[in-house]
């Protein structure tokens, strides 16, 4: 009996870390888009907000920059969550505790190809606009620099 009751926990913490972790993901879709020049354009505002980024215009420069403004103890693995040298989580972490943006401080120019992802600088295929007064980026964007990446693989 001791048995089944750990095994239901196990699970339910199971489906509440998985249905957590694809949230954001799930929403994602919902995010309001353009298409300019065949390319999806995301929303800046929108997507920062769903990944708990701030956002700073900047209209001297025409540059969008995005800080990411979760828990510190997002940013970091501590020494108890490090994975070992076979790349297994302790079994006592769960797994929203491994996932952290791709970029912390992301600076974007409208107009420009280039961007800087925490100091260092990306070109995109597609340049950030302006469209009815919000900043659009490609979906790439988001995808690669803003979504949380899985601490594990």
């Amino acid at each position: 009996m001791m048995k089944t009751n750990k095994s239901k926990k196990v699970m339910v913490a199971a489906v509440l870390v998985m249905s957590m972790a694809f949230s954001g993901l799930a929403s994602a879709a919902d995010m309001k888009t353009i298409k300019k020049d065949g390319m999806e354009l995301v929303q800046l505002r929108q997507a920062a907000k769903m990944y708990d980024y701030s956002i700073m215009w900047d209209s001297k420069d025409r540059s969008v920059t995005l800080m990411y403004m979760g828990k510190m103890d997002d940013m970091k693995m501590k020494d108890d969550m490090k994975m070992n040298d076979d790349k297994m989580m302790e079994d006592d972490k769960m797994m929203e505790e491994t996932m952290m943006p791709a970029g912390k401080t992301i600076k974007l120019w409208i107009g420009s190809k280039k961007i800087m992802v925490d100091g260092m600088q990306v070109n995109l295929k597609s340049m950030p606009v302006i469209y009815e007064g919000n900043s659009y980026a490609a979906e790439s964007v988001i995808k690669q620099y803003m979504m949380p990446a899985m601490g594990m693989k």
